[in-house]
C-alpha cells in the first residue's frame, strides 16, 4: 500500500501559537462565551506542554548520557541454533511510476535472537505473554556484575550467589526493581561471530551439545527473585542459561517467578557497576513468548 505523508504542525510552531495568543490584549468575554473559557486554556496548555516534551529529551539527556545496548538486527545476528535466523527481504527500492522514492521490506525471525526479550510465558504455563507486560516494567536500575574475568578462564562460567554478595558488599544491597546484568565479555568481544559466541557455527539440532558461553547459575537466580526484588536479568550472551545447560533452569526459575529476561545485549562493557538506568522497548507481539527489542540506559 502507498503511503501518503500528512503534513502536521512543527512542535515549534504549537508553542509559537500559544505564546502569541497569550501575549494578545484581552478581548472583551461575553456572557454566553464564558463556559469555553476554561476548556480553551486547557487546550492551549496541553499544546504547550506537547510542545516541550517533544523537544524536552534533547535537552533533558545529552547523548554522552545514552548508552545504546542493542546490536543491529541483520542476516549476522546470533540466533539459537534451531530457531528461524533474521532475513530481510527487500521489497521496494527506488523511483515509484508516480516520480516518488518508496523503499519498504519483509523481514522474518524467530522472537528469540539478536538483542531481545523474554517473557513469563517462554518458560512457565500460564505466565504473561508480551503484551500484556507494562512498560513501567520494562524500566529499572542498572546493576551490573562484571565476571568477565572468571569467563575468561572458563567460557561455561556461571554467575554465582557469592558473586553477587561481592558486588554487594562493593556497592550496597541491590536496588529494588533492578535490571541484573551479568557482563561476561564473551558477548561484547565477539559478536556476531557464531563460533566465538556460541560455540559452534553450526546449524539446527547437531548443534546443541556444541554450545558453550557462560550464563547465571540456578542458584543465583533462585537467590535474586526469592531474596531480592528484580526486575529481571540480563547479561551479553545468547542465553541467561550457560551453553552447555542440560535443562534451562534459570530460564524456569526467572519465568516461572513472573520476572523478565534479556539477552544479547550490546555495549555492557560502557555500562557501570551502578548508577544506570535500563529501558526495554520490546515489540508487544500479541501471544509472544519474547520479542527483539531496544534497549538502552541513561548513564549517571
Amino acid at each position: 500500500m502507498e503511503k501518503h505523508p500528512v503534513p502536521t504542525a512543527h512542535p515549534a510552531d504549537r508553542l509559537r501559537h500559544v505564546a502569541e495568543a497569550r501575549s494578545a490584549p484581552p478581548r472583551p468575554v461575553l456572557r454566553g462565551a464564558a463556559r469555553g473559557e476554561a476548556p480553551m486554556r486547557r487546550i492551549a496548555s496541553s499544546l504547550l506542554l506537547g510542545a516541550l516534551v517533544v523537544t524536552g529529551p534533547s535537552k533533558a539527556q545529552p547523548p554522552s548520557k545514552l548508552l545504546d545496548m542493542t546490536y543491529p538486527f541483520e542476516d549476522a545476528s546470533v540466533y539459537w541454533p534451531t530457531a528461524t535466523p533474521f532475513r530481510l527481504t527487500r521489497v521496494s527500492f527506488g523511483p515509484t511510476p508516480g516520480g516518488w522514492w518508496y523503499a519498504s521490506n519483509d523481514f522474518t525471525a524467530s522472537e528469540h535472537g539478536g538483542t531481545h526479550a523474554d517473557a513469563p510465558i517462554h518458560f512457565a504455563e500460564g505466565g504473561r505473554t508480551m503484551e500484556r507486560i507494562p512498560l513501567e516494567e520494562w524500566i529499572g536500575p542498572a546493576v551490573k556484575v562484571d565476571v568477565s574475568a572468571a569467563c575468561a578462564k572458563d567460557r561455561d562460567y556461571m554467575l554465582t550467589v557469592a558473586d553477587l554478595k561481592a558486588w554487594e558488599e562493593r556497592h550496597g544491597r541491590i536496588p529494588k526493581g533492578a535490571w541484573v546484568v551479568m557482563y561476561t565479555g564473551h558477548g561484547t568481544r565477539a559478536y556476531p561471530d557464531p563460533v566465538a559466541v556460541l560455540g559452534t557455527d553450526r546449524r539446527g539440532a547437531d548443534a546443541i551439545p556444541l554450545l558453550s558461553f557462560p550464563g547465571f547459575s540456578p542458584e543465583a537466580a533462585d537467590f535474586l527473585v526469592k531474596e531480592r526484588s528484580i526486575r529481571g536479568i540480563a547479561l551479553d550472551t545468547p542465553s541467561i542459561d550457560r551453553g552447555r545447560s542440560p535443562d534451562f533452569r534459570v530460564h524456569q526459575i526467572i519465568c516461572g517467578a513472573d520476572r523478565l529476561a534479556l539477552e544479547n545485549l550490546a555495549a555492557a562493557d560502557r555500562l557501570p557497576a551502578k548508577g544506570a538506568t535500563l529501558y526495554v522497548v520490546p515489540i508487544p507481539i500479541r501471544g509472544g513468548s519474547g520479542a527483539p527489542a531496544r534497549v538502552f540506559a541513561v548513564l549517571p
